[in-house]
């Protein structure tokens, strides 16, 4: 499919490194989030679907 697609479509590299580089982005500033967040926070959030009533 791929290979279609480069051979259809001039300047598909370009098409191709973007979505490349924008998932890795997406993922790498996920990271970052998740590596800043407080462990609390983290505590309080994986435990919000045991308990019935908000603290």
């Amino acid at each position: 499919m791929f290979k279609q697609f480069q051979t259809l479509v001039n300047g598909s590299e370009v098409y191709l490194i973007s979505s490349l580089s924008i998932f890795v982005l997406f993922f790498l500033l996920v990271g970052v989030v998740l590596l800043m967040m407080k462990k609390d926070e983290i505590k309080y959030m994986s435990e919000l679907p045991l308990n019935d009533k908000e603290s």
